[in-house]
């Protein structure tokens, strides 16, 4: 199913590395993960220390109950190939990949595929762009997209006929609280648009959970506030105490149309 960046030809493993005919050669790092982006820019997606963060609020499980509901949508798919577009770590990735025969994990960051492919030897983990995924046309029976930016062309591209893009995205009032932290004037996140080019919505179910939060900073660094906020009010964050915090997703499911319309 991967298909070279190169030439788009078939890859085949090879022991250490991904092969095609035309002699284009990728090798598997020791953790497992496979670098298939052809122009990655040095520190391009989350570095060392973003994957650390994201890490540490992730493991507690404040977000578990989000990932279990589209676990639980996969199985309902019976998914035999799976992709995780902007996988991260792996966090979510793992538990997907037990409710398909084949997964795949892709992300710009070569710090988090290292961690991904270190932590679940069931996905094959690859550093790569959403945009342009190095997987056959219409290979894939679903595809999870969680807090990624849209690559919905892509996705119809790499869909068999009917199949499933599962969304993931913040609720209206995600992470309410650090916002009145933050802001003084925060708003609610507006909900996606209910129509997708290529694509028909089948469902969509808003998940709302609050939980005590300690690590408040943690959570800051998984999140955009942390590139549009102001030095000052970051600074409250690092210095306030535990609160419960507003966790909010919506989930959308989308099937492919057979014509891209």
């Amino acid at each position: 199913m991967l298909i070279c960046p190169i030439c788009q030809e078939s890859l085949q493993k090879e022991e250490h590395r991904f092969v095609c005919v035309n002699n284009h050669s990728f090798d598997v790092a020791k953790e497992g993960y496979v670098n298939l982006s052809r122009k990655q820019k040095k520190g391009q997606g989350d570095n060392k220390q973003m994957v650390q963060a994201r890490t540490r609020f992730l493991e507690k499980d404040y977000y578990a109950f989000m990932r279990a509901y589209v676990a639980g949508l996969l199985k309902t798919i019976h998914t035999e190939t799976l992709v995780d577009m902007g996988c991260g770590q792996g966090y979510y990735t793992k538990v997907f990949s037990e409710q398909a025969m084949l997964c795949y994990g892709i992300d710009a960051s070569k710090e988090a595929v290292r961690y991904a492919a270190r932590h679940d030897k069931k996905t094959q983990y690859m550093a790569g762009n959403i945009f342009h995924i190095p997987l056959e046309t219409s290979s894939v029976d679903a595809i999870t997209a969680l807090f990624v930016p849209p690559a919905n062309q892509e996705a119809w591209r790499l869909l068999k006929k009917d199949g499933a893009y599962i969304v993931v995205g913040p609720g209206p009032r995600h992470c309410w609280q650090l916002k009145e932290v933050l802001y003084d004037t925060p708003y609610e996140n507006p909900l996606p648009k209910e129509t997708m080019k290529g694509f028909r919505m089948e469902s969509r179910k808003i998940l709302t959970l609050s939980h005590w939060v300690t690590d408040l900073w943690s959570l800051l660094e998984m999140t955009p506030y942390r590139y549009n906020t102001a030095y000052e009010a970051m600074e409250k964050i690092k210095h306030h105490d535990p609160m419960d915090v507003t966790f909010s997703f919506v989930v959308t499911v989308w099937r492919k149309h057979e014509n891209n319309d």
